[in-house]
Order: C-alpha cells, then structure tokens, then sequence
C-alpha cells in the first residue's frame, strides 16, 4: 500500500473488526531467492489467491512506495474533475473497455446501483502500442509518472512470475511471456473512488461479488472497504465476507481467472467484493490504485504443459476435469475476456472461485 504517511492522515483501521488472515510474503526475500519465503508465496497463491507482498527493506519496493504516492494523488485528481468533463470518456463495454465508469453504472448482486467509480488507463496507451486515445488534460499531464509506476510494477510482476513458475517446475519465463508489454492487451491502471458511506443506505456491497479475469492484480490503497470470500464459505451469507485490513509498505496482491485456466487448476483465483469501510473510515472516501494485468490479447487460455502442473489424464483419473476446458483451450485472451464479459453483464455465468488445487510434492533432483 501506500507509505505511513498517507495512513496517518486517515482514519484508522477500526480494532474491533476481525480481518481476513493473509500471507505477508517479503518482496526482498523473493529476490533473495529464499526458497522459504518463495513456497510461502506458492501456498498463499494456491489456497487463498490472496497475499500482502512487503515492499520494505528492498529498492524495489521502496521506488515502487514512491510511486503509489504519486499515482495516488492522480486517483484524487482526476475523480476531483468535473463530472461533465469525466463523462466525455465513459466506458461503453464490451468494446470500448477503457476511460470513465460512473458510480450506478453496474448492479450490485442485490440489484441496486453499485456505488463506485473508476478511471481505466490502457497499458497500450502507456507504453504507446497503439496510437493514443483521447484522456483529460488531466492525465495527458501525468503520464510520465502512470508510466513510471507501470514500469515498476511490471518488474515485481516478473519477479512473482518467477517465483511461481519455480515452485511449480517450469521455466521460469513460461507465464511472463504471456503477458508481454510489447505486445497488445487489456492490461490497465484503475484509479478508483468510492464516496463516504454516511447513512445506513450507504452502509451496503458498492462493487458486486466478483473474480477477476486477468492474471495477477496489484492493489494500493489506504481506506479499507475490499472484502474476500474464505473458501468453503457461503457468498450469500454476509457474515462470510472478510475485510481485507490495507497495511503500510505493502501491495495486496490476487489472482485472476487466467491462472487456474493455465495451471489446470492449481492456482486460485479467489471470489471478493467492495462494501463500505469499517468504523470511522466510512466517512472519508476510499481511493485505490489499481494494476489489472491482463494476457497479450492473441495469447491462447488452453493449459501449460510441464513440471507439476497437472495433466489431462491426472484430471481423468482424479475424476477433476474442469467445465469448459476444451472450449477455453481454443479462445484468444481477447477472444476470452469479451465472452466472460458478455456473460457476466448478461448473467450467464456467476462468478466464482476457482482453483486451489492439490499438488503432488516436487521431484528433488
């Protein structure tokens, strides 16, 4: 999340609110190559899809400290515009899938209009894969710092991809390959705001229950209000959903549905939602800064072959083969995200989690 300081100035973390249990996995120590701190980060990935990356005591870290900072001002700046200036870019889905979302756009699970609003920010247009489209003057202005933060968040991506694919006995640019930033993709920075939840009206879901479609996203925020569903829990009970508690020099890092599609199942991509914060917290708004990262669009989903990721035939004879799989294996990324969504605003399909799959122990050589 962001440095102490921008905590300090917000209300706190309220005690008496139990909060999710999630790894603390030190971004120092996978660099290190500590082979405790990378199986740590394994099993946080596999069971929970859920995990606070420390970014202390690393340079790293500390630059990418700097930049929250900084991409966090631009979260306040540009949700301070004009609403008549931000409604020129609304998003219009599935097709245009970058700009303006207004709270009140989407429905929450209830029916009513979600209560968050966001600013999406192609990676394509950051490092100029396709010729730019139009964004306030605003963000034109800040592209230089949207960039900066993108770069290093793209370095702890390669790291994470690493370390995983290290644990799970494949090369170990096998998953970073997929995800290139040369190549075009629906990779994005969301700069989010929710407003002050004051009455008991407000006091309710803002963003429904949801996975999300990527492979790995990286949350900064100062203001808690993110909830995840533990697994084996009923999403319809509301006292199954815990707050996740932001945390000072760390980046809450999860999972997308891309990653048990290409690990057979054995990483999570775990069911959250956006409620109102706890305690006093409710009466400030909560902005986040958020890295979506998404496959090159021309990637295919169909499963990776290798080290312990399960085979078709171990899905045979564990009788766990997965819906949809042959399906998945023949569509593009681009060609992926466009059905969910569609299924999504439509739906179809419910989200859920998915993954956490057993594995069996690594072969020493």
């Amino acid at each position: 999340m962001a440095s102490a300081k921008l905590f300090d100035a917000a209300p706190p973390f309220p005690e008496d609110v139990s909060p999710a249990q999630i790894a603390r996995i030190s971004l120092s120590k996978l660099r290190a190559g500590d082979k405790t701190e990378a199986r740590a980060c394994f099993e946080a990935s596999r069971t929970l899809g859920f995990f606070m990356l420390d970014l202390n005591n690393d340079d790293i870290g500390e630059k990418t400290i700097r930049g929250v900072e900084s991409v966090y001002s631009i979260a306040q700046g540009v949700h301070d515009l004009p609403m008549a200036e931000k409604e020129e870019y609304c998003v219009e889905p599935p097709e245009k899938k970058f700009g303006y979302k207004a709270a009140g756009f989407m429905k929450t699970e209830t029916g009513q209009p979600d209560r968050i609003e966001f600013f999406d920010i192609e990676q394509d247009d950051i490092f100029d894969n396709v010729p730019r489209r139009p964004y306030p003057q605003f963000l034109s202005e800040c592209w230089d710092d949207l960039r900066s933060y993108l770069n290093i968040i793209q370095q702890i991506l390669t790291i994470l991809l690493s370390t995983l694919s290290g644990e799970l006995g494949v090369p170990p640019s096998m998953f970073r390959d997929l995800q290139s930033t040369t190549e075009r993709s629906g990779t994005r920075i969301r700069l989010i705001r929710n407003p002050p939840s004051l009455t008991d009206e407000d006091k309710r879901t803002a963003l429904v229950p949801h996975t999300d479609f990527g492979t790995v996203t990286f949350l900064a925020n100062v203001i808690g209000g993110l909830q995840i569903l533990p697994p084996n829990e009923d999403a319809h009970n509301d006292s199954s959903w815990k707050y996740l508690r932001p945390q000072p020099g760390c980046l809450l890092v999860n999972f997308g549905d891309a990653m048990p599609e290409w690990t057979g199942g054995v990483l999570r991509s775990n069911m959250h939602r956006v409620s109102y914060a706890p305690g006093r917290q409710a009466e400030v708004p909560r902005y986040s800064v958020v890295v979506l990262v998404r496959p090159g669009r021309t990637v295919k989903m169909g499963r990776r072959v290798g080290g312990r990721i399960p085979t078709l035939e171990d899905d045979q004879r564990e009788g766990s083969v997965r819906e949809g799989e042959i399906e998945m294996a023949g569509l593009t990324a681009d060609e992926w995200e466009r059905k969910k969504s569609v299924n999504l605003i439509r739906g179809v399909v419910l989200p859920h989690s998915s993954g956490g799959r057993e594995l069996k122990p690594m072969i020493e050589a």
